[in-house]
Protein backbone atom coordinates (compact mmCIF):
# COMPACT_ATOMS: atom_id res chain seq x y z
CA UNK A 1 0.00 0.00 0.00
CA UNK A 2 1.39 3.40 -0.70
CA UNK A 3 0.51 6.67 0.61
CA UNK A 4 -1.55 7.73 -2.07
CA UNK A 5 -3.70 4.92 -1.39
CA UNK A 6 -7.23 5.70 -0.01
CA UNK A 7 -6.81 2.76 2.44
CA UNK A 8 -5.99 2.48 5.65
CA UNK A 9 -5.60 0.11 8.02
CA UNK A 10 -8.18 0.39 11.27
CA UNK A 11 -7.77 -1.59 14.18
CA UNK A 12 -10.65 -3.76 15.17
CA UNK A 13 -11.15 -1.21 18.83
CA UNK A 14 -12.06 1.30 15.98
CA UNK A 15 -14.98 0.31 14.21
CA UNK A 16 -17.64 2.24 14.55
CA UNK A 17 -20.97 2.02 12.71
CA UNK A 18 -22.23 5.04 10.80
CA UNK A 19 -25.53 6.13 11.72
CA UNK A 20 -26.58 7.17 8.54
CA UNK A 21 -25.80 3.28 7.43
CA UNK A 22 -27.52 1.72 9.70
CA UNK A 23 -31.00 1.60 9.96
CA UNK A 24 -33.44 0.28 12.43
CA UNK A 25 -33.38 -2.99 14.51
CA UNK A 26 -37.02 -4.85 13.59
CA UNK A 27 -37.46 -7.44 16.48
CA UNK A 28 -40.01 -9.07 13.91
CA UNK A 29 -37.21 -9.42 11.62
CA UNK A 30 -34.59 -10.86 14.38
CA UNK A 31 -37.57 -13.25 15.85
CA UNK A 32 -38.66 -14.66 12.75
CA UNK A 33 -34.86 -15.13 11.71
CA UNK A 34 -34.45 -17.27 15.17
CA UNK A 35 -37.44 -19.46 14.33
CA UNK A 36 -36.47 -20.37 10.86
CA UNK A 37 -32.95 -21.16 11.96
CA UNK A 38 -34.26 -22.90 14.93
CA UNK A 39 -36.61 -24.83 12.08
CA UNK A 40 -39.41 -23.63 13.66
CA UNK A 41 -40.51 -21.77 10.76
CA UNK A 42 -39.97 -22.73 6.93
CA UNK A 43 -38.26 -20.56 4.41
CA UNK A 44 -39.47 -20.21 0.95
CA UNK A 45 -38.07 -18.81 -1.98
CA UNK A 46 -40.18 -16.74 -4.44
CA UNK A 47 -40.57 -14.45 -7.18
CA UNK A 48 -42.16 -11.26 -5.31
CA UNK A 49 -43.59 -8.26 -7.27
CA UNK A 50 -41.44 -5.12 -6.30
CA UNK A 51 -44.26 -3.77 -5.89
CA UNK A 52 -45.35 -5.45 -2.97
CA UNK A 53 -41.45 -4.73 -1.32
CA UNK A 54 -41.60 -2.33 1.71
CA UNK A 55 -38.57 -1.68 3.75
CA UNK A 56 -39.42 -1.90 7.82
CA UNK A 57 -37.05 1.70 7.94
CA UNK A 58 -39.00 4.12 5.78
CA UNK A 59 -36.21 6.56 6.62
CA UNK A 60 -33.23 4.96 5.76
CA UNK A 61 -31.57 6.20 3.16
CA UNK A 62 -28.38 4.16 1.77
CA UNK A 63 -28.56 5.42 -1.56
CA UNK A 64 -27.61 9.62 0.29
CA UNK A 65 -24.53 8.14 1.34
CA UNK A 66 -21.45 7.52 -1.01
CA UNK A 67 -20.74 4.35 0.60
CA UNK A 68 -24.33 3.08 0.10
CA UNK A 69 -24.52 4.72 -3.36
CA UNK A 70 -21.71 2.69 -4.63
CA UNK A 71 -23.02 -0.56 -3.16
CA UNK A 72 -26.58 -0.04 -4.89
CA UNK A 73 -24.82 0.61 -7.88
CA UNK A 74 -22.58 -2.69 -7.69
CA UNK A 75 -25.81 -4.69 -7.44
CA UNK A 76 -27.28 -2.67 -9.95
CA UNK A 77 -24.63 -4.14 -11.79
CA UNK A 78 -24.67 -7.71 -11.31
CA UNK A 79 -28.46 -7.62 -12.11
CA UNK A 80 -28.00 -6.73 -15.18
CA UNK A 81 -25.56 -9.76 -15.39
CA UNK A 82 -28.41 -11.81 -14.21
CA UNK A 83 -26.70 -12.40 -11.06
CA UNK A 84 -29.55 -10.94 -8.50
CA UNK A 85 -29.17 -11.59 -5.06
CA UNK A 86 -32.82 -12.54 -3.48
CA UNK A 87 -33.73 -10.45 -0.32
CA UNK A 88 -34.96 -11.96 2.68
CA UNK A 89 -38.75 -10.58 3.66
CA UNK A 90 -41.33 -11.29 6.03
CA UNK A 91 -45.05 -11.12 5.33
CA UNK A 92 -46.92 -8.19 7.00
CA UNK A 93 -50.43 -7.92 5.26
CA UNK A 94 -50.46 -7.74 1.42
CA UNK A 95 -46.87 -6.49 1.94
CA UNK A 96 -43.38 -8.10 2.26
CA UNK A 97 -41.29 -6.29 4.40
CA UNK A 98 -37.37 -5.68 3.74
CA UNK A 99 -35.57 -5.85 7.03
CA UNK A 100 -31.91 -6.35 5.88
CA UNK A 101 -31.38 -6.30 2.34
CA UNK A 102 -31.57 -2.37 1.67
CA UNK A 103 -29.10 -2.27 -0.50
CA UNK A 104 -30.57 -5.02 -3.00
CA UNK A 105 -34.13 -3.30 -2.33
CA UNK A 106 -32.57 0.17 -3.47
CA UNK A 107 -31.14 -1.90 -6.49
CA UNK A 108 -33.79 -3.41 -6.96
CA UNK A 109 -36.36 0.12 -7.50
CA UNK A 110 -33.58 1.80 -9.96
CA UNK A 111 -34.00 -1.38 -11.85
CA UNK A 112 -37.53 -1.39 -11.57
CA UNK A 113 -38.01 -4.97 -12.53
CA UNK A 114 -41.65 -6.61 -11.67
CA UNK A 115 -40.81 -9.16 -9.65
CA UNK A 116 -37.08 -9.92 -7.00
CA UNK A 117 -35.70 -13.02 -5.67
CA UNK A 118 -36.89 -13.32 -2.39
CA UNK A 119 -36.34 -16.30 0.41
CA UNK A 120 -39.77 -15.20 2.33
CA UNK A 121 -40.03 -16.45 6.31
CA UNK A 122 -43.31 -18.16 6.31
CA UNK A 123 -45.12 -19.47 3.53
CA UNK A 124 -46.28 -16.26 0.83
CA UNK A 125 -49.92 -16.46 0.67
CA UNK A 126 -50.51 -14.13 -1.68
CA UNK A 127 -52.00 -14.57 -5.27
CA UNK A 128 -49.07 -12.33 -7.20
CA UNK A 129 -46.10 -14.15 -5.88
CA UNK A 130 -44.67 -16.24 -8.11
CA UNK A 131 -42.84 -19.48 -8.36
CA UNK A 132 -43.11 -20.55 -4.95
CA UNK A 133 -40.14 -22.94 -4.29
CA UNK A 134 -39.97 -25.23 -0.88
CA UNK A 135 -39.67 -24.62 2.06
CA UNK A 136 -35.87 -24.65 1.90
CA UNK A 137 -34.15 -27.92 3.85
CA UNK A 138 -33.48 -26.25 7.58
CA UNK A 139 -29.63 -27.28 7.41
CA UNK A 140 -29.71 -24.87 4.60
CA UNK A 141 -31.06 -21.60 6.69
CA UNK A 142 -28.44 -20.48 8.40
CA UNK A 143 -26.49 -20.29 5.52
CA UNK A 144 -29.08 -17.40 4.21
CA UNK A 145 -28.45 -15.49 7.63
CA UNK A 146 -24.74 -15.37 7.36
CA UNK A 147 -24.20 -18.62 9.76
CA UNK A 148 -22.15 -21.27 8.51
Amino acid sequence: MTDSDDRRRVPVNEIRSLPELTAKHDETFIRLAQEAIQGHLPVYFAAVPLRLCVPFDLDYRPDRHPIGKQAIQSVLERGVTGTIPPMVVYPRGAWFVVSDHYIELFAALLGNPEFVPCWVMGKPDDDYVRDIQGPLDVNKVPKLFGLG
